[in-house]
């Protein structure tokens, strides 16, 4: 009888380990890549729902003091510089403690908003301005990502490119 020496393979060899761990860094790689991206997603919904909540606390501002709706309206009452966040209210007189008449919680308003979007956006901005697209209806606008509240309105209407950090809400006057 003649025997054979020919040994069977036991077990994994190199190349077979090798490729399992390729694919499953393939796999991890794809994991890790789709969380950052619903990371993102999720930091714009949350900066859009904030840009939505202030816009809508400032309309409800302006319709609280209707008797100073120009001052409101008035571009050149907003801040032309965002916020830097953290810093404080500025100089204007608290009217939360003290009386103030209509102009005066006008303008505390504008900067109140203008402090809330500086510290709640990054980068936040809040204005108003005429809409471009409709007559009689203003627009308060709130920017973030070093966008500015201009860059959110066109002639034709609201700006919608991608990536576009804006909220709109419009204003009949």
């Amino acid at each position: 009888m003649k025997f054979s020496r020919k040994k069977k393979q036991q077990g994994v060899g190199l190349i077979e380990v090798l490729v399992s761990m390729l694919v499953l860094a393939i796999g991890v790689l794809g994991y890790a890549a789709m969380q950052l991206t619903a990371l993102k997603a999720s930091e714009d919904a949350n900066n859009r729902a904030q840009a939505t909540l202030l816009a809508q606390g400032a309309l409800e501002s302006f319709f609280a003091n209707e008797v100073a709706m120009a001052t409101y309206m008035d571009v050149d009452n907003w801040p032309e510089d965002g916020v830097a966040p953290g810093a404080g209210l500025g100089s204007l007189k608290d009217c939360i403690d003290s009386f103030c008449d209509a102009a005066g919680m006008a303008d505390w308003d504008i900067e109140v908003l203008a402090w809330q979007a500086g510290n709640l956006l990054p980068g936040g901005r809040i204005a108003v301005d005429d809409c471009q697209h409709a007559a009689a209806i203003s627009c308060v606008s709130v920017s973030w990502n070093q966008q500015t509240p201009e860059d959110c309105l066109t002639n034709t209407g609201v700006n919608t490119d991608e990536g576009t950090s804006c909220v709109v809400m419009e204003v009949a006057r």
